[in-house]
């Protein structure tokens, strides 16, 4: 019993056909207290067991091998039934049962054969389908039969209004002493053994960006933030599930790990390291600039004024030119570039005044 699958509708044919102990017996004491299942003795009962008892007295409830009081709600019928049968019996007993598959495992090869084409031939015309099979020793026979399951609902589920046709029902399905319950992940402890764990999950991510950047990014992206009143740290929740937290040079994300706020703290994560790194590129362009323009020409021109005569440099735009002895010295200021086609040297020069300039602004 401790290695037997219990996964839908079966038959099983069990010894002692009294039921006083062994496999017959466990099988009833684990299937008595459903009323879908059902026992069928099928032979001599003698006074005193366990099976006189059921055909006798009909009991609403007997005594386990282990002493526990089971219900009996299963229904039990009596056949007689003998394993030596002509073939008149053995014919008024499936005509009887109506079976969709019959298994003839007693007997000569060749008999076996000419009862299973006579049973065939008996049904042959008429519209009850029949299936008879006639195996060596040790063949396999796998029939396939179409069942359903059922699931009692339990606990918080079962307050509910009764449900229509086709309505979900979502829920924890816990098998137990070959039964079915559905229950809602609050009431496992109620009716189980066993026992809900909560992961608390908690990521920092530092940031230099204004965090009211951030704050107004998500919020653009993801809808309302509710801030909490009254803590140490600025703290908000989005989703109502995910907690942000601003602490001194890192934002701190909180949640309950499950498979959806695991995704939406994913998805905060990367909307926040999107709005650092385009800040922080910002912030790159705005230093690029200053040193490009005003501070860097500025410096360049009171260098330049230095080395040369303060006429003899001319300012168009983002270029400046340098004229000496007829000589003119290109320095082009997006670019930090420098030429002048008649003197390599003075070009050299003014090169490495530019390049001076450009580490000092």
């Amino acid at each position: 019993m401790d290695e037997f699958d219990d996964i839908g509708p079966c038959v099983i044919m069990a010894s002692p056909g009294m039921m006083q102990s062994g496999l017959s017996r466990e099988l009833f004491e684990a299937w008595c207290t459903d009323k879908k299942n059902g026992v069928i003795i099928a032979g001599y009962c003698v006074e005193g067991t366990l099976a006189k008892h059921l055909l006798n007295e009909s009991p609403s409830e007997v005594t386990s091998m282990s002493g526990q009081k089971l219900k009996v709600n299963c229904s039990v019928e009596y056949i007689s039934f003998s394993a030596h049968t002509d073939f008149r019996q053995t014919t008024q007993f499936i005509r009887s049962l109506k079976p969709a598959h019959v298994i003839l495992v007693h007997g000569e090869q060749s008999e076996m054969q000419k009862l299973k084409d006579a049973l065939i031939r008996q049904y042959e015309d008429t519209d009850y389908n029949i299936q008879v099979y006639n195996p060596r020793n040790t063949q396999p026979v796998e029939l396939y039969f179409r069942g359903e399951k059922s699931a009692k609902v339990i606990g918080k589920l079962a307050t509910n209004k009764l449900p229509k046709s086709d309505t979900e029902i979502s829920g924890i399905l816990v098998k137990r002493n070959f039964k079915y319950h559905l229950m809602s992940p609050e009431d496992l402890p109620n009716y189980t053994d066993l026992a809900i764990s909560t992961i608390l999950q908690r990521q920092s991510i530092p940031y230099k960006a204004n965090p009211d950047l951030i704050l107004y990014s998500l919020e653009r992206v993801f809808g309302n933030l509710k801030k909490y009143p009254e803590t140490s740290s600025p703290r908000y929740r989005i989703f109502d599930a995910i907690d942000i937290i601003i602490e001194r040079k890192f934002l701190v994300l909180e949640w309950n790990s499950s498979p959806i706020n695991d995704f939406y703290a994913d998805s905060l994560v990367s909307e926040i390291l999107k709005t650092e790194l385009e800040e922080s590129q910002a912030e790159n362009n705005r230093i690029l600039k200053d040193i490009k323009e005003p501070n860097f020409k500025e410096n360049l021109l009171s260098t330049l004024d230095d080395l040369f005569d303060a006429k003899s440099i001319r300012d168009e735009n983002n270029d400046l030119f340098i004229e000496i002895d007829d000589k003119t010295v290109k320095i082009n200021l997006e670019k930090l570039s420098v030429s002048c086609e008649q003197d390599k040297q003075l070009e050299q020069i003014v090169t490495n005044c530019v390049n001076q300039i450009s580490n000092l602004s």
